[in-house]
């Protein structure tokens, strides 16, 4: 027995307005260089510390004066609240090195605790501020560094550096830094001063260096350990059962933006802070997607951060649309299976790659345009590459960054026109030349005069949604028998995303137990079969592999109840026979019947399968011409024992 509640399919589209002071896709904060974020929860608002990267452009070191503080309530609009000067805070300090730091609140103060550069040489090292309010009056706790560069065993000036802070549900608090090495003491319960030795942070299988830039967090009862990771930096991150260890390296959070520590157009830095706000995870980071952006010039982004179920970390690919920014993809029309992607920053028309579901390098942030930006003019910038753009030269496209020139903005802006083949879709003219066509010649992206019928096609594009919105599955709730099984399915909005992925579980697996999971691309369901396996209620959860957006159906397994035949009729003319009746609790079942004559002999056998309802019925001819009894036996594989009749058999016309 089954019951279905069927479910309404919903799909809503958020669309998110942009805050005059930082906007919610990346980088978030566009009017000036930010590098080192670190972010403090604080009820209902986020705190934001930054350093202010002030090096010239083409500058080849940190200038960074002062930290900047912003706030937010729904990490989409940020408001600038402040700064902390290192001259005017920290009169032991150079004052061109605000780098990285962390403010943590206890008791009702706030700690910053910040890494900067000793005046009398002895190298970098990390002092502390305490202030009543989160975003003003700091003033220097200490007087003194906290952390010098002679209290550790390095022979560079620069491993005390990057403090992170937790404090632990019991009081305790620690402190943990480094550069090259990573270290952590104890702090005393002022947060001023450190109770104990400084220890050395070991982390178990850890492939590749640790760097720098540690952050520390807890979660459900585990502590993450992320930092820096090799050169130029990535960022991977350990676990550990206790804050001061053991440590086991579970691998890459953030891939490196470069291969290239020289390379002038990003940031061979990195640089995070995780938080939970409101329910959900963060990863605040910086990049250098900003125009004329580099490893001094820097800028602070943030994504959504994801868990697996067994609390490690989904890995985090860094995005031009943030948070509410829309990703689209663009199909070709001359070959319906390409789409337009990047490769070492050339612009193809590219089939999908089926082992990389998420495909980043096709997806594509349309925004206003560079150099104009009226409702029709567009620029096509990269998701994955947050700060380059599809620009022509020499007639090609190129995935380049933005220079922040007025020739730049022209040759990456294009007005966005029905499409020359198909209305519906759509066409790129250029803004700089008007009489070209951003078009595919040989599956490479070209800047060309459009002609005939076959450029045309060459020059229209189908702009859809990339980004994973929602996933529904078709009911809310389900009833069955013990052993019974049923089919369900689940599919991702909207249609046209290009991550399709669902994973199944079930609340209870000794309720309820799913298979593995099939994928359908003709109608885009993804489907498991679900076995009752004991009576009560389970949750059968599908989650989006981007996103982790969720739906849950209840089901209820009742206990099987036996199998039986009702309404059984039998009915004979003329050697004609019909035997028919229903099983109840089964659907789909296969019955099986055996007519055996009067002279013991075998008369008729045959197995069916009963409809929706139940119901079975057989149609045949006797192959006995003597009259008498003919004993019936009607068996399914779950019957206790087996059902016997009979029926009269007399020739002749009439109705028996």
């Amino acid at each position: 027995m089954k019951k279905v509640v069927s479910k309404i399919m919903l799909s809503t589209l958020l669309l998110s307005s942009f805050s005059t002071a930082a906007y919610a896709d990346n980088p978030i904060i566009k009017d000036k260089f930010t590098g080192d974020p670190a972010a403090l929860v604080q009820g209902d608002k986020v705190y934001l510390y930054a350093g202010h990267d002030e090096a010239s452009a083409g500058g080849n070191f940190y200038f960074m004066p002062e930290w900047v503080i912003y706030s937010s309530t729904d990490m989409e609009n940020w408001k600038q609240e402040g700064s902390l000067s290192v001259k005017d805070t920290f009169s032991w300090a150079r004052e061109d090195a605000a780098w990285a730091s962390q403010v943590i609140e206890r008791d009702g103060t706030f700690y910053w605790y910040v890494a900067t550069n000793n005046k009398d040489g002895s190298g970098y090292c990390i002092g502390v501020a305490t202030s009543q309010s989160p975003t003003e009056g700091f003033k220097d706790a200490l007087g003194k560094p906290l952390i010098t560069n002679q209290m550790t065993t390095s022979n560079i000036s620069w491993d005390d550096i990057d403090p992170t802070v937790l404090v632990d549900d019991d009081g305790q608090g620690y402190l943990y830094w480094g550069n090259s090495y990573p270290y952590y003491a104890k702090l005393k319960p002022n947060m001023i001063e450190l109770d104990g030795d400084i220890q050395k942070v070991t982390i178990n299988n850890l492939k590749g260096g640790f760097t720098e830039a540690p952050w520390i967090h807890k979660r459900n009862g585990k502590y993450y350990l992320s930092f820096a990771h090799n050169w130029p930096e990535g960022l991977a991150y350990a676990m550990s059962e206790s804050p001061t260890g053991p440590w086991e390296y579970k691998g890459m959070l953030m891939d490196p933006f470069t291969s290239d520590p020289n390379d002038k157009n990003n940031s061979n830095t990195s640089h995070q802070s995780i938080i939970n706000f409101k329910g959900k995870s963060y990863i605040i980071y910086h990049t250098a997607a900003l125009p004329t952006g580099s490893s001094y010039r820097r800028s602070v982004s943030i994504d959504r951060l994801y868990y697996n179920p067994d609390g490690t970390i989904k890995k985090v690919v860094p995005t031009s649309t943030g948070l509410d920014g829309e990703g689209q993809k663009l199909q070709s029309y001359s070959f319906l299976d390409r789409y337009i992607r990047h490769y070492n920053n050339d612009a193809r028309i590219d089939p999908l790659d089926v082992l990389n579901i998420s495909n980043f390098d096709a997806r594509w942030q349309i925004v206003p345009g560079l150099a104009n930006s009226g409702e029709e003019y567009v620029s096509i910038q990269s998701v994955n590459k947050p700060g380059f753009y599809l620009r022509h030269s020499n007639n090609d496209l190129a995935l380049v960054k933005n220079d922040g020139t007025d020739l730049f903005k022209a040759d990456a802006t294009f007005k966005k026109v029905p499409g020359l083949s198909d209305p519906n879709w759509a066409s790129f003219q250029s803004y700089n030349f008007p009489n070209l066509y951003i078009k595919q010649k040989d599956y490479l992206l070209k800047l060309e005069q459009v002609n005939t019928e076959g450029d045309k096609e060459n020059a229209t594009f189908k702009m859809s949604e990339a980004n994973v919105k929602d996933v529904q599955l078709n009911i809310d709730s389900l009833t069955l028998q013990q052993n019974d099984e049923s089919s369900l399915s689940a599919v991702v909005l909207p249609s046209s995303v290009l991550n399709q992925k669902v994973t199944f579980t079930s609340s209870d697996p000794n309720v309820v137990s799913i298979s593995n999971s099939t994928y359908n691309p003709e109608d885009g369901k993804t489907t498991v079969t679900i076995a009752a396996k004991s009576p009560g209620k389970a949750d059968i959860i599908a989650t989006t592999d981007e996103g982790q957006f969720a739906d849950s159906a209840t089901i209820t397994v009742e206990k099987q109840m036996p199998t039986t035949i009702k309404d059984l009729k039998i009915s004979v003319n003329n050697r004609k026979v019909l035997i028919e009746g229903y099983l109840t609790q089964k659907k789909g079942t296969d019955v099986a019947v055996r007519v055996t004559a009067p002279n013991g002999k075998l008369d008729y056998l045959d197995q069916i399968t009963t409809e929706d309802d139940g119901k079975f019925s057989y149609v045949f001819t006797l192959s006995n011409h003597a009259a008498g009894k003919y004993d019936v036996s009607l068996g399914a594989a779950d019957f206790s024992e087996i059902v016997n009749t009979s029926f009269q058999y007399k020739p002749g016309p009439q109705n028996q």
